[in-house]
């Protein structure tokens, strides 16, 4: 009886003693032997888990005979048992086949074969190859069936977009645009009276950062946006922004920098005579706005120019006549060379729990006509952590500021 009691107390000494857990260190890698950062270890049937570091390296407390699942973003789940082993190799399996989705309304993601409309994803890369202070502007010519016109060429001017066309015969047609599932406008802003000078009418849209898009995803028509209500009537741009998906780079904690520079000019001019001066049916006239006045060759100097010279007396002699003769680049001289300049650096990282994003840009432009510019500053931070609970949470923020400036006139006294 005694010896029985003495194999029944060794017995479970020895099973406690196995069942207690020690420290398990490994490593993660990927079919080709290269580490997999930040994958997730966990002991299998508990909440016991750890996230490896950037080099995929682990420890994590686990019993002998345990079973450890090793999880990673891309990659094809591997779980083994590491018996009573104190050190763990393991291969994930090559990138498993990620199925590409869309962001459709209310953020509900979709495969393009589910759905039954139309739509266009425009590649954010594709946004940034040419440097522009507008987003739609980017936007022209990526997508099938979207009209984009800009009101004027000037910095920081409005852009209008439509797709497939007028709908109505009220409104202004555009689609809604959706910004990390807030509605954006782009009404035009009237701050200034244009045909007394002052700069280009701007709009909402202008102050979003192409750097900081995630994704981008035309909605065309009304069946398509219907989530949406009749505002969408005319179809919905839906965009994503890096900061509002808070999306963990697949490279781990990675950091990026972008710098543009570029020049715009004055495609073409139309042509202009250059033989015949102001007023009509070949006589002079200073308050004709027509140029079929006297032949150049058929006067000296210009008669009864005190219509001038009351309105601009810095550019007449104090005495005598001016001369009469054409000036045939004075509509190119007036025209100079533009320029953009546009710098931006992002910041990705986390885990596979917690993710954070950060995009900060500036650009500025200096543009053709002179004394006009435009100037903004972008900063976009957003994060997301998954809790035990089985509960996402998500939350960012974005901050622009712009500065417009255009020359406005003055009158003489």
């Amino acid at each position: 009886m005694k010896r029985f009691l003495s194999s029944i107390l060794t017995l479970l000494v020895f099973v406690q003693l196995y069942a207690q857990t020690r420290a398990v260190t490994g490593r993660v890698t990927d079919s080709q032997g290269k580490p997999v950062p930040f994958a997730t270890v966990t002991v299998k049937g508990s909440t016991n888990s750890v996230s490896a570091d950037d080099k995929g390296s682990f420890t994590i407390q686990a019993a002998a005979n345990a079973t450890l699942v090793f999880t990673a973003s891309g990659y094809q789940p591997f779980e083994t048992n590491i018996g009573t082993k104190t050190n763990v190799e393991a291969a994930l399996g090559n990138q498993a086949a990620l199925s590409e989705v869309v962001v459709t309304a209310l953020g509900v993601r979709k495969t393009d074969k589910a759905l039954g409309y139309s739509i266009a994803k425009i590649d954010p890369n594709s946004l940034l190859q040419k440097s522009e202070p507008d987003l739609l502007k980017s936007l022209q010519g990526k997508a099938a069936g979207v009209d984009i016109r800009s009101s004027q060429g000037t910095p920081g001017a409005a852009t209008r977009i439509q797709i497939r066309g007028n709908s109505s015969f009220f409104g202004d047609n555009q689609p809604l645009i959706i910004v990390d599932g807030v509605p954006y406008s782009n009404d035009q802003v009237t701050t200034s009276n244009q045909t007394s000078g002052g700069t280009a009418y701007s709009s909402g849209i202008s102050n979003l950062d192409p750097n900081d898009i995630a994704s981008m995803t035309v909605l065309k028509g009304s069946s398509a946006s219907a989530l949406y209500g009749s505002r969408a009537s005319n179809g919905a741009i839906i965009i994503t922004t890096k900061s509002g998906s808070a999306a963990r780079s697949r490279k781990g904690s990675e950091v990026t920098f972008s710098s543009s520079f570029s020049l715009e000019n004055i495609a073409n001019l139309p042509v202009y005579q250059n033989d015949y001066g102001t007023g009509a049916n070949f006589l002079y006239s200073p308050a004709s706005n027509g140029s079929w006045g006297p032949n150049f060759k058929w006067l000296d100097s210009v008669p009864n120019f005190a219509t001038y010279k009351a309105a601009y007396p810095e550019l007449f002699p104090s005495s005598g006549n001016i001369k009469y003769q054409p000036f045939p680049n004075n509509i190119k001289n007036l025209f100079r060379t533009g320029t953009i300049y546009e710098n931006s650096i992002g910041f990705t990282g986390g885990d596979e729990k917690n993710s954070v994003a950060l995009t900060a840009s500036q650009l500025t432009q200096n543009g053709y006509v002179p004394h006009s510019s435009y100037r903004r500053g972008n900063i976009g931070l957003g994060g997301s952590t998954h809790l035990n609970i089985g509960l996402n949470v998500r939350g960012n923020f974005s901050y622009s500021r712009s500065a417009q400036e255009g020359y406005i006139l003055e009158k003489t006294k």
